[in-house]
């Protein structure tokens, strides 16, 4: 990634970050937990100029704690920890407290609140797309924001409804009714909280970095086309909403057949992205008392109300879209709130329901795993930081259980808002928290103030995450990849990477485009693994020595051997009519992986023999016995064992990872 740099140690700062596992600095007395998160001393407390470096955010200067000597503590206030108050001794101590951590934290309490305002309208936009009443989406974002933030496994990540789930909602809302949608977000959290228990996160680790490339860089298409849907009058009754395999759906805001607003708005609301752009870039410059862009969402704020609505013209705001005043939930059982009243029409649950309801949990779960543990792996490489998998679906899978149970329509990792949060600063479990309760407080009391803000200004913002998100430097990649030599070097592209590489990333966005996200990122996957299967066939080695007296012949064969490079492995050894009839293949080189490796060497076996021809398999390394020893009734009579045959239980080595034996690729 283009953020992905080592941060060097700041003497004027005293601040070292290597990874998560940086040590602490007596200097400054500020250290990085396991999770990523600094602490810091109030006897001395430096900026964070480092992790803004990371972020691409600008630094706070008003972070740093400057108390008085005689009221400084003896204790650490940490960034993003809200259990320092266990520390102090009486109301001086409290208080003092209290101010350095408001202080210190400063930064992250703003860029939660600036998150929360700009997931109102897209929690809004994706209730629509599920087919249910915009306050559904608003509940899924705070109820799953809190979970995920307090039992995550990345801290700083925010999530809540999304797109991505929402398209699978609309046939099961509008087939059988929000009860059933109610309890298949309930299993898909069941499912998910499994899949962390199973600690089956590790699976990340699958995915290829072009395929990470093409996800950043589709998801920052997709989040800047979408914002095109403000320039647009959504009709009175919705449309049939998204589905999952509904094709070119990131270019809704072109084809959905609604109306666009007049010229004279479009030039107003152009204005306040202009607005939102320009505040971003250069309040930083002024002060970085809060971070810009909350300060893009007031400016505009203040122009719609102060320069556009006095003379005379109007753009949409939050209220335009829907009313996002709402009650505390309960458990939809027990809701009899004469606005909602799901008590009434949650289903009995059976055999019959479980039925219904299966194949949407598990699409949802899956589709909530994959965009989240992805944009875990994104934000770790941005951060230098190391997030948990495991605990993130865990996380999100409890999150999404509360979110079915409370009325919610569920969702996963809302990526924009996530890079949002690092480029304002928030970076712990403190800022995606805030994020969370403050949405909970706009639905119950700050939603007179919320619906004032032009949906324009939160644009603007989600523009400047769109630059952020896509990764640039790929574009120097492809031409770099695309060009002969010759252009390379007369024009200084030294960007050469693999061409399949390059076209993986490629179809990843553009999948992206015509499908979906989630879909986009499997589709690489299983093309970088046919890519990879198809290389690694060809990467044998062969060598074929006869005796003087011509008997005797010996075939050394080198690689893996597995169900890639079987036919190719094949093809190498000569026509056994016209070689020596005393044969021996050497396996020095080669592993054995798969059940087709094994076949492969019973052919070859049957192959010599049919010609009469006596043949040994020698050589074979340790893992390859072991696997071979394992189902040796499958070979009687293939001599494998000849020369270096071996108690394969009692042997210490086989215990050692076949991975790291004699591999040659």
């Amino acid at each position: 990634m283009a953020d992905n740099k080592e941060i060097q140690d700041d003497s004027s700062q005293g601040v070292s970050y290597v990874g998560a596992e940086a040590e602490a600095d007596s200097a400054s007395g500020i250290s990085l937990d396991p999770e990523g998160q600094e602490t810091l001393v109030l006897q001395e407390v430096k900026s964070e100029d480092n992790m803004h470096a990371r972020t691409g955010s600008s630094p706070n200067q008003n972070d740093n704690v400057d108390l008085s000597a005689g009221s400084r503590p003896d204790f650490p206030v940490p960034v993003g920890d809200v259990f320092c108050w266990k520390h102090i001794s009486g109301f001086s101590s409290f208080f003092t407290l209290t101010w350095g951590w408001l202080v210190v934290n400063k930064s992250q309490i703003l860029s939660g609140i600036t998150v929360a305002l700009a997931q109102v309208p897209e929690a809004v936009s994706f209730s629509f797309v599920a087919g249910v009443e915009p306050l559904v989406g608003l509940q899924s974002a705070w109820i799953l924001g809190i979970f995920t933030s307090l039992f995550g496994g990345r801290p700083g990540m925010v999530a809540g409804s999304t797109g991505a789930v929402a398209i699978v909602l609309p046939s099961l809302v509008e087939k059988h009714g929000v009860g059933y949608m109610f309890y298949a977000i309930m299993l898909a959290g069941i499912i998910q909280m499994a899949f962390g228990l199973l600690r089956l996160g590790v699976l990340v680790r699958m995915i290829p970095h072009p395929v990470m490339v093409g996800f950043c860089n589709g998801l920052g298409i997709v989040i800047g086309v979408a914002q095109f849907n403000i320039f647009k009058i959504r009709p009175d009754e919705e449309e049939e909403g998204r589905k999952l395999f509904e094709t070119f759906g990131a270019f809704a805001p072109f084809t959905n057949g609604w109306e666009w607003v007049d010229g004279t708005m479009v030039g107003w609301m152009c204005f306040h992205i202009a607005i939102a752009l320009i505040t971003y870039a250069l309040f930083p410059r002024l002060t970085n008392a809060i971070p810009a862009s909350l300060a893009a969402i007031i400016m505009t704020t203040i122009f719609e109300h102060a320069l556009v609505r006095p003379v005379g013209y109007e753009t949409n705001c939050v209220s335009d879209l829907a009313q996002v005043k709402g009650n505390f939930p309960v458990p939809v059982w027990f809701d009899k709130n004469t606005s909602t009243s799901y008590a009434d029409i949650m289903p009995t649950l059976n055999g019959e329901t479980f039925g219904i309801i299966l194949p949407v949990s598990i699409t949802v779960a899956a589709i909530g795993l994959l965009e989240s543990l992805l944009t875990l792996e994104l934000i770790d490489e941005m951060t230098n930081t190391k997030g948990n998998g495991n605990r993130e679906a865990f996380g999100q899978g409890l999150g999404q259980f509360f979110s079915g149970m409370l009325g919610g329509m569920g969702g996963c990792t809302t990526i924009g808002q996530s890079m949002m949060n690092l480029h304002s600063g928030g970076y712990t479990r403190l800022s995606s928290s805030v994020a969370a309760i403050f949405m909970l407080l706009i639905i119950l009391v700050a939603y007179p103030l919320i619906n004032l803000i032009p949906v324009a200004g939160l644009a603007g913002v989600m523009f400047v995450v769109t630059y952020y998100t896509i990764e640039w430097e790929s574009a120097i990649v492809v031409l770099g990849s695309i060009l002969p030599q010759k252009l390379r070097l007369r024009f200084g592209y030294e960007t050469k990477v693999k061409r399949s590489d390059v076209l993986i990333m490629l179809i990843v966005v553009v999948v992206t485009l015509i499908l979906d996200l989630a879909i986009a990122v499997g589709v690489g996957i299983a093309v970088s693994c046919l890519i990879f299967a198809w290389d690694a066939g060809t990467t044998l080695t062969f060598s074929r020595a006869e005796s003087s007296d011509g008997q005797s012949v010996v075939y050394s064969v080198g690689g893996p051997i597995f169900f890639g490079s079987i036919k190719p492995l094949m093809d190498l050894f000569p026509d056994p009519r016209t070689e020596p009839k005393n044969v021996t293949v050497l396996f020095e080189q080669a592993e054995v992986h798969d059940w087709s490796g094994m076949m492969a060497i019973k052919r070859l076996h049957e192959r010599f023999e049919n010609n009469d021809a006596t043949v040994q398999f020698q050589k074979l390394n340790v893992a390859s016995r072991r696997l071979m020893h394992k189902s040796k009734d499958l070979w009687e009579g293939v001599n494998v064992f000849t020369e270096e045959d071996v108690n394969v239980e009692d042997d210490p080595l086989v215990k050692h990872d076949h991975v790291h034996e004699n591999t040659h690729m």
